[in-house]
């Protein structure tokens, strides 16, 4: 999500205000407001000496306001010393944060300061409570709060919250926090900007190497009421969310800069606008007004420190060249390349432009607004190749490439996946000499390689009526239609035998088989001599079992006495497998030993973790669970050949299905979702108008149900016209309506066309909802609009499923 600021409400507005002293660089703690007998003069001296705060530009540092918990959050960063460079891979956010914090709370969440579980909400102000968590984690003693038994030692311990109550007591053990007079903590009193940076003061002299004081540098804050001018020299420090940054000037004065309030300024010399351009070590001249403010920046040079980014593109045809960087933040930044450009890369002769690629990790030396070199730290730190495959060794796990014309090779990763158009496993030895493939990865190597362009084959169960080993020739008799036909079968077949790999000599005559065909011949074949089908009879007295086998033969099995029955639904006795169940039954010497029965639930997914071949779902007791869609399982979604994990969505409804205690099958399905236009309570009928703008139909047939809430109704008459449902066909038959939930308030905040949530402003608070990937937004009269085209303070109907959002509607 974008960033969350209600720009219309000065009891939010928090980056146009507050933000402004929470960054200052170094200073010293020389405020108007603060004098020496300050009970907290000290810690504010030392806090912002160290960088961690900083005052407002009216040299005022208003101790008594209460601190947000993205900028208690932002000061911890600061006072731990933590930072970012190009590269580090920091975790998403998924809570609305102001884009000036995203950062930092994304390197809090990454150092363990803040946790996604935590109960955050970064303009609420922060609670003592809520901070003493905060400082337990700064001074590293988490692993204290674990082993804690006793409450702590306070006369109100009683309201303190469950979860803070063992850090409460850690934290005054040590003495992070103490009380108020009569043995109080009030631990939901908002922290002000003086408690904040005196907790801090306390949390830093526990961290390893720590001092009591921090380096100390005279700063000139300058003022509001000083004459324009130029002030040029070196940027130490830049704070895009105050309109504020710190110029070190060639006589060694630092001097803080302010661009007026809600201001923007472009940045000469840098290919952008915003303070955001600047960088760390930047040579700058600046321009300011009459009150002192900034109107204009002049980038004279840039260093390549702090400048670490990743090459977005090169384009040596146009006049002059253009490099465009991509930095660790997201941004975009383009050069212009000087008529010479010195390329350094550790082990290359002589290198030149072309020898830098599209992923390489570089560092930039700019000066006069141009590119003079070029430092490649990384090679293919960021890899996505397509080229054809001309060498392939397995033995050194290396693949070379022709790319456009040029060979390349490069290293295949411990662990590499491949993907092959009709192979639900495929392995490194399934990829082919002159195959196009893709290759997608990083630091140099990839990690997963898919065969494109190759033509994917059919695949069927048979029976195998010869075996031609030395012809490489098979003779089946499909099941599908009784046809026989022979194959040959391809030398790189694979032949799968009760899970081993074997040879094409170890099949035989009436074997039951999969077989997997690739531009008509075989190339794989599975045999499971495991049986399976319907039962369609059960004497549990004679221990017989009938079972209709897929084929449609029906034979007659002995059952052991001992047998194990499996199935997912808690069923494990012989007497609980009914006639017409599925299954697959597990022999030994012609004698069932187990039965492992079909079982199908729906569930909705939650979240797709591809890296883990995992689907986080939910089923409709609410319960959650994983499933691990690997090589083993079929999956299935609609419109898609041969689909992978990252073709399932959350939100998506699957229908999973397991043979014993095993998962098989996750189809996606494809549910409908729209507004009761029409109920037919004679015909038991009604019409459906889709979110999508479409109409359908349903009948009422025996099995379906309502779906309210926490309740369920069996009567048609339970629906009404206008609710917005979401229709599931059953699988024992019939149609679940699932009614959704209406919640009506205003947009806290405009939405990004990438979202995942969207919130509605409650008083002070905002309240989270997430939303489907296939939100609809329907405007006044039912027409369709872009997402993105909401705004602030719109008001919306929400329809929820499940807690997530498949409508909205503006009125």
């Amino acid at each position: 999500m974008g960033k969350r600021r209600l720009m219309k409400f000065p009891f939010i507005i928090l980056v146009a205000t507050f933000a402004v002293f929470i960054f200052g660089g170094v200073a010293s703690a020389g405020f108007t407001d603060v004098s020496d007998s300050h009970w907290a003069a000290d810690s504010i001296d030392k806090m912002s000496s160290r960088g961690v705060v900083a005052g407002y530009t009216d040299g005022t540092f208003k101790p008594d306001k209460t601190v947000t918990q993205a900028q208690a959050v932002t000061m911890a960063v600061r006072a731990k010393g933590l930072r970012s460079f190009a590269g580090d891979n920091l975790p998403d956010v998924s809570f609305p944060v102001p884009g000036w914090a995203e950062q930092d709370i994304k390197l809090a969440i990454k150092h363990g300061l803040l946790k996604e579980t935590d109960q955050f909400s970064a303009y609420s102000g922060a609670t003592r409570d809520w901070t003493t968590r905060l400082l337990v984690r700064l001074a590293g003693l988490e692993s204290r709060v674990r082993a804690e038994i006793l409450q702590p030692n306070f006369t109100d311990a009683g309201i303190i919250p469950d979860w803070a109550q063992f850090y409460v007591r850690v934290a005054q053990d040590e003495g992070l926090v103490t009380g108020y007079d009569g043995g109080v903590f009030r631990p939901r009193q908002a922290v002000s900007r003086a408690e904040m940076v005196a907790f801090l003061d306390r949390a830093v002299t526990r961290l390893p190497g720590s001092t009591a004081t921090g380096p100390t540098t005279a700063i000139n804050t300058g003022s509001p009421g000083q004459m324009g001018g130029k002030v040029s020299g070196s940027i130490i420090k830049v704070f895009p969310e105050s309109n504020t940054f710190v110029v070190r000037q060639h006589d060694g004065v630092t001097r803080v800069l302010s661009l007026p309030e809600n201001a923007s300024v472009s940045v000469e010399g840098s290919g952008a606008s915003g303070l955001n351009a600047l960088r760390q070590g930047d040579e700058v001249v600046a321009t300011l007004n009459a009150a002192g403010h900034v109107i204009g920046i002049v980038v004279d040079s840039r260093s390549g420190g702090g400048g670490d980014g990743i090459v977005f593109d090169l384009d040596l045809d146009l006049d002059p060249s253009l490099l465009t960087m991509e930095y660790e933040d997201g941004a975009l930044a383009a050069y212009q390349l000087a008529p010479r450009v010195a390329v350094f890369i550790e082990g290359t002769r002589f290198p030149t432009l072309p020898d830098v690629h599209k992923g390489d990790r570089v560092r930039l030396t700019v000066r006069d607004n141009l590119v003079t070199e070029i430092e490649v730290l990384e090679q293919d730190a960021r890899l996505d190749v397509t080229g054809e495959v001309v060498v392939l060794d397995t033995d050194r796990d290396v693949i070379n490439l022709d790319v456009d014309g040029v060979l390349k090779a490069y290293r295949l990763a411990l662990g590499l996946k491949v993907t092959v158009p009709g192979l639900k496993s495929a392995h490194l030895s399934d990829v082919e000499v002159g195959d196009t493939v893709r290759g997608t990865g990083k630091d140099g190597a990839i990690t997963l390689l898919e065969v494109e362009g190759r033509e994917a084959g059919e695949s069927f169960v048979a029976t195998i009526v010869a075996v031609d080993n030395d012809s490489r020739v098979l003779t089946l008799e499909e099941h599908r239609g009784g046809d026989v036909k022979a194959y040959e079968v391809l030398d790189k077949a694979r032949i799968i035998i009760d899970d081993d790999e074997e040879s094409l000599g170890k099949l035989a005559r009436d074997m039951e088989v999969m077989v997997r065909l690739l531009d008509g011949d075989v190339i794989f074949v599975e045999v499971d001599n495991a049986p399976t089908g319907t039962i369609t009879d059960v004497d549990e007295k004679g221990l017989l079992l009938v079972l209709r086998r897929d084929n449609g033969d029906r034979v007659t099995y002995v059952i052991d006495r001992r047998v194990d029955v499996e199935s997912k639904d808690g069923r494990d006795k012989l007497d609980e497998v009914n006639r017409g169940d599925y299954a697959k039954l597990m022999l030994d010497d012609d004698r069932v030993e187990e039965i492992r029965l079909r079982h199908t639930i729906t569930c909705r997914v939650e979240s797709v973790l591809e890296t883990r071949d995992r689907l986080e779902v939910v089923d409709e007791d609410g319960d959650t669970g994983r499933l691990y869609v690997r090589d083993s399982v079929d999956l299935v979604v609609p419109g898609v050949n041969y689909p992978r994990l990252d073709d399932v969505s959350r939100g998506d409804l699957a229908l999973v299905t397991y043979l014993g205690r095993s998962l098989e099958r996750v189809e996606v399905l494809k549910p409908y979702h729209g507004s009761v236009s029409s109920l037919d309570i004679y015909s038991r009928s009604l019409t459906l108008k889709l979110f999508d703008g479409g109409t359908k139909s349903f009948s009422y047939p025996t099995g379906s149900r309502v779906v309210t809430g926490d309740r369920t109704y069996d009567s048609f008459s339970a629906l009404a016209v206008g609710d917005r449902v979401e229709v599931v066909e059953n699988t024992g038959g019939g149609y679940t309506f699932s009614v959704m939930e209406k919640v009506t308030g205003k947009l806290a905040s405009k939405v990004d066309r990438d979202g995942d949530n969207i919130y509605l402003r409650d008083g002070y608070e905002w309240v989270k909802y997430q939303l489907d990937e296939r939100v609809w937004v329907h405007g006044t009269g039912g027409y369709v609009y872009s997402i993105d085209r909401l705004k602030n303070e719109d008001s919306v109907r929400l329809y929820l499923l499940r807690g997530m959002v498949y409508a909205i509607e503006v009125y």
